[in-house]
């Protein structure tokens, strides 16, 4: 009885040293996951989820107090918000190019390997910009697509991804 137990112990040994760690490249890689909602109404909030690989483990920021950016920037060809050590997670407004400036918290990779992967969730108001200071009657529908983009620590940027449409009812 002890041999057999012995044996099965073993080949469970045996597997378990076969099991390969994750190789992730050390650029971090996002996917589009999903929107809350694809319609929504101005002022309300919408959650973007979106996935991540990174073959280094050092998705997270380093908080400064100095961090500071023109969020609307981009569309004039200034791309400071992108290198703010502050924030990490960047959603881009298709209808202005604006920036949307997040922090994730820190994700640490947990055994003896480095390579991390997970979700990501920002949940961010949603504004109508065609009737953006009061909402009135018969103001128009919006629509936005946020292209998002993940930084890590190492300052090695993610692939761009695109959301689904979101449409934004401005009454």
């Amino acid at each position: 009885m002890n041999r057999k137990l012995f044996i099965i112990l073993l080949a469970i040994a045996s597997l378990s040293a076969c099991v390969k760690p994750p190789s992730y490249p050390i650029i971090p890689a996002i996917e589009f996951k999903s929107v809350s909602s694809s319609f929504i109404k101005s002022g309300l909030v919408d959650t973007i989820t979106f996935t991540f690989t990174d073959g280094d483990g050092d998705i997270g920021v380093r908080q400064s107090p100095s961090d500071s950016c023109n969020q609307c920037g981009l569309k004039d060809g200034d791309s400071t918000c992108l290198g703010l050590s502050g924030f990490n997670v960047f959603l881009i407004d298709s209808r202005d190019n604006c920036v949307g400036i997040f922090a994730s918290p820190d994700v640490e990779s947990v055994g003896t390997y480095n390579a991390i992967s997970g979700e990501i969730q920002v949940i961010t108001a949603v504004d109508s910009k065609k009737c953006f200071v009061t909402p009135t009657p018969n103001c128009p529908k919006d629509t936005v697509v946020y292209t998002v983009i993940l930084r890590d620590k190492a300052k090695h940027f993610s692939n761009y991804i695109k959301t689904t449409p979101i449409i934004v009812d401005g009454e």
